[in-house]
């Protein structure tokens, strides 16, 4: 070889060096950009060749040490190095393929997460001598994922919650509604009871539901009074004298027996005709077709039928009927509903309720 070619050769070799110079550089480019690193680990002499960005995912700089395998152990999350061992042993084992999310403990103590890929290579006599791979950093799709997890999970008891009130609130309205009927009728021992009833289911929604942020039981402090304090001066006028030629006929719709029986008490006191009961939506329809009531009382939480639903097959079963919706909620979303499907009142349940009165205007009023 003479002088020219050895030129030649040392300005190709040159060249090649600077191109794969290049190409590495693009490579920890891309890498960095990716989060992820990649590394070969060649068996017999334990010594594994790790791209730089890999050692800046385990925090380290570039090229700082030698990253035997019992390093790379040392490094991963404690709870995760008996399971990557085994996936390792069992790849190394079959020569095949494998991939795992590892966690590692970077030198600050910061805790990452890597999906990691892997292939064993053999020699021809099929003897493992290399394994390498990539590893993906993915500790922030992780940490979304946990996040996600956990407002998904707030979201659901605040949901479960949020019905649990609501089922509540509905029994203490129910309650205190049958209460103050009770005390119309002059059936003191009856109020009495019911109130004992509140006052228990009362109790145990501030023990079940209400917590400090903390999670320690909330301490009830003083409450300001936004209810009379006497339920006499609460209870509503009786109402006015009827001034059709008939009485009006009603049909009471409540899934609570001792509610439909009191509404039934009030209505008829104040001269109107209960020609029926229903205690669900379904059965509600159905005595709107075979009864044809003047006006239907209709509690909005039912089984079966929700009384919004149930509102619609009865303006079909009886076109003339008046609707009267009662819930326990004082909703104005829910009553914007409720007349707009066609009721001609929304009455919030509670001691301000004067059904009968109710009744006689709603039947009075012009179609």
């Amino acid at each position: 070889m003479n002088h020219r070619d050895e030129e030649s050769l040392t300005a190709a070799l040159e060249q090649a060096e600077a191109a794969l110079a290049d190409l590495r550089a693009r490579v920890d480019s891309a890498q960095q950009l990716a989060s992820m690193g990649d590394y070969d680990w060649e068996i017999a002499s334990d010594t594994n060749s790790w791209s730089d960005q890999l050692y800046r995912i385990y925090g380290y700089e570039p090229q700082s040490f030698n990253p035997t395998y019992a390093r790379f152990l040392s490094m991963v999350h404690p709870e995760d190095r008996e399971r990557i061992e085994q996936i390792h042993q069992r790849a190394y084992q079959t020569g095949g393929g494998y991939q795992m999310v590892e966690r590692i403990v970077r030198p600050d103590g910061e805790v990452r997460y890597l999906s990691s890929n892997g292939e064993v290579i053999t020699d021809d006599q099929g003897t493992p001598v290399r394994m390498r791979g990539t590893c993906l950093d993915i500790t922030e799709r992780m940490l979304a994922e946990r996040a996600r997890e956990e407002l998904v999970a707030n979201l659901r008891e605040a949901q479960v919650r949020r019905r649990q009130s609501l089922e509540i609130n509905d029994n203490l309205v129910q309650g205190l509604t049958v209460a103050v009927m009770c005390m119309e009728t002059g059936d003191r021992a009856g109020a009495a009871a019911n109130l004992e009833m509140v006052l228990s289911a009362a109790r145990t929604m501030m023990n079940n539901l209400l917590v400090n942020p903390d999670g320690t039981p909330l301490v009830p402090g003083d409450l300001m009074r936004s209810t009379p304090s006497s339920l006499d001066s609460a209870l509503p006028e009786r109402p006015a004298a009827q001034t059709r030629e008939r009485p009006v006929r009603v049909l009471v719709v409540d899934d609570h027996a001792q509610v439909r029986e009191l509404l039934c008490a009030q209505i008829e006191a104040g001269g109107h005709q209960v020609v029926g009961e229903a205690a669900d939506g379904v059965e509600a329809v159905e005595r709107t077709a075979a009864l044809q009531p003047d006006v239907v009382v209709l509690d909005l939480a039912l089984p079966r039928l929700d009384g919004l639903t149930a509102l619609a097959g009865i303006q079909q079963a009886a076109p003339r009927a008046r609707v009267i919706v009662l819930s326990g909620f004082d909703d104005a979303m829910m009553a914007d509903r409720a007349v707009a499907a066609g009721a001609l009142r929304y009455v919030e349940k509670g001691m301000s309720m004067n059904i009968a009165e109710t009744v006689r205007q709603v039947a009075l009023a012009p179609a």
